[in-house]
């Protein structure tokens, strides 16, 4: 068992204080955490040596034992005890190849050698493994997403089994995340942990709006009416009506910003509604509708001769 150097993985020295090696504790901790660190199989591993060093440094009497020993035999050094074994027991199959077997000296080391590799690798098939990781994808809306949801998930074993789990989906969530539920994948080995059910969420489109980052875009179709005289109209997101205010003399694709109406931002804040405005071609005409773009005209001609005899 190699021996590490808690001082070193700590980012401090012999010579720092308790707090010192409080503070840097909490501050690599939360960096290392498994939570904060899905996609890395080495983080539980680190978190827990983290861990180790943190409980030997502070305690008084584990730290000066521990210094003795590290300024006796330095790090990365086989533990004495294991040394001391391994040495029995080389002599032991010495002496049973060259009594029973008579082997000569390079015939013993070279059968010593091939036992030893023997023996390490079955140590290594009986330490305890933890489980492969189960992947999954969830499918959710707009609004399970910005409000937050508790989802069923179906899944099938290689056995035909089918296993049922709830996934609180947390507000604010946005499409390709990942959601993880530990202890909820395939078995460790030799008593290792399970391990974990990662599911990864995939946002279902939709036909009105587009999330970007904490935003929310959409297009707004109006008439030439509404974009000349003015208007105000609702949109219906996340189960609220929001108000859009088209000002007079709109132009198409003008745009307006509606704060704090887009998508979660935290448990209290929120992005933004970003409406494009887009002014629809007038469409066939009515009777009634022609008779007053009629008159609009004439009035828009009257209009443009008294700018003529002005300008003379």
């Amino acid at each position: 068992m190699k021996q590490i150097d808690y001082y070193s993985l700590l980012e401090v020295n012999k010579k720092s204080s308790n707090e010192e090696i409080k503070t840097n504790f909490r501050r690599l901790a939360k960096a290392y955490h498994p939570d904060a660190n899905i996609d890395d199989p080495n983080a539980e591993e680190k978190f827990k040596q983290l861990n180790t060093a943190y409980s030997t440094l502070t305690d008084k009497e584990k730290r000066k034992k521990y210094d003795k020993q590290t300024a006796r035999f330095g790090y990365g050094v086989v533990k004495v005890e294991k040394a001391k074994r391994l040495n029995e027991k080389n002599q032991i199959v010495n002496e049973f190849f060259s009594t029973i077997l008579g082997l000569g000296k390079d015939a013993r080391e070279k059968v010593a050698i091939k036992t030893e590799d023997f023996k390490n690798k079955i140590d290594e098939m009986k330490e305890p493994k933890k489980g492969d990781n189960i992947d999954a994808n969830l499918e959710i809306t707009m609004e399970e997403g910005f409000l937050g949801a508790e989802k069923k998930l179906a899944l099938k074993t290689a056995g035909g089994k089918t296993n049922n789990y709830s996934v609180n989906v947390p507000r604010g969530i946005h499409d390709g995340e990942k959601v993880r539920l530990a202890a909820l994948g395939k078995p460790g080995k030799n008593g290792g942990k399970p391990g974990d059910l990662i599911i990864t969420v995939k946002m279902k489109t939709h036909p009105l709006f587009v999330i970007e980052g904490a935003d929310v875009h959409a297009n707004l179709f109006i008439t030439h009416t509404q974009s000349v005289i003015g208007d105000t109209v609702y949109l219906k997101l996340f189960g609220e009506q929001i108000e859009i205010t088209i000002p007079e003399k709109t132009r198409n694709k003008d745009v307006l910003v509606i704060n704090k109406k887009g998508y979660a931002l935290g448990e209290n804040d929120r992005g933004n509604l970003i409406v494009t405005l887009n002014i629809q071609p007038t469409g066939e005409l009515n009777e009634r509708e022609r008779k007053i773009y009629e008159q609009l005209l004439k009035v828009e001609k009257q209009k443009q001769r008294e700018k003529t005899i002005k300008s003379k």
